[in-house]
C-alpha cells in the first residue's frame, strides 16, 4: 500500500498556527529565545565601534555589507555590569521598525519548534524582566522569550 505523502503535509500546516520556532541562546547563564521569523541572520563577531548618546544597554554598533546593526547588551538590561564583547562572538541580527539590531552571545543553543500552547506567562516574581511576557522549559531550563518591542520601545520614551 503507497503512502499518503500530502498526510505529513496536512499535519505541518494543521500545526503552522500552534508552532513558532525560537533560537534558544545563552548570556551569562540565563537562557533567551527570539523568534526566528525576526531574525535575519547570525554572524560571527565584527569590529564594534561606541555609539555616543545611547542608552547604556548599547554595546556600540558594527557594520555588515555596509548596514549598521545596533548591539543589545542583554547583561547590562538585567544588572550593572556589561557583557564581554570579543572575538568568540555570535550576533543575532534581527529586524525591528525596519533597522537593524543584534544580541551578542558565545553560546547558541539551538533551533527549536515551541507549541504555543506550552508557552507561560512571566509572574511578578521575573518583574526585573519586563521585556520577558512568556517562558518555556528546554531541557529542564527555563527559557526567557524576549520582547524586542518593550526593549526598543522602552528606549525610544
Amino acid at each position: 500500500m503507497k503512502k499518503n505523502p500530502f498526510k505529513e503535509l496536512k499535519k505541518i500546516i494543521l500545526l503552522k498556527d500552534k508552532i513558532d520556532y525560537y533560537v534558544v541562546f545563552k548570556v551569562e547563564n540565563v537562557l533567551y529565545g527570539l523568534k526566528a521569523e525576526i531574525i535575519k541572520e547570525i554572524i560571527p563577531t565584527l569590529e564594534k565601534k561606541e555609539l555616543p548618546n545611547t542608552p547604556d544597554y548599547i554595546g556600540g554598533v558594527i557594520n555588515k555589507d555596509n548596514q549598521p546593526i545596533t548591539l543589545i547588551d542583554l547583561k547590562k538590561l538585567l544588572s550593572d555590569e556589561y557583557q564581554e564583547y570579543d572575538k568568540n562572538m555570535y550576533i543575532i541580527n534581527f529586524i525591528y521598525d525596519k533597522k537593524n539590531y543584534g544580541f551578542f552571545t558565545k553560546e547558541i543553543i539551538d533551533i527549536i519548534p515551541v507549541d504555543k500552547g506550552s508557552l507561560n506567562n512571566v509572574g511578578e516574581e521575573m518583574q526585573d524582566f519586563y521585556f520577558v511576557d512568556n517562558i518555556f522549559s528546554f531541557n529542564g531550563d527555563i527559557v526567557l522569550i524576549i520582547n524586542v518591542e518593550k526593549i526598543l520601545k522602552n528606549n525610544e520614551e
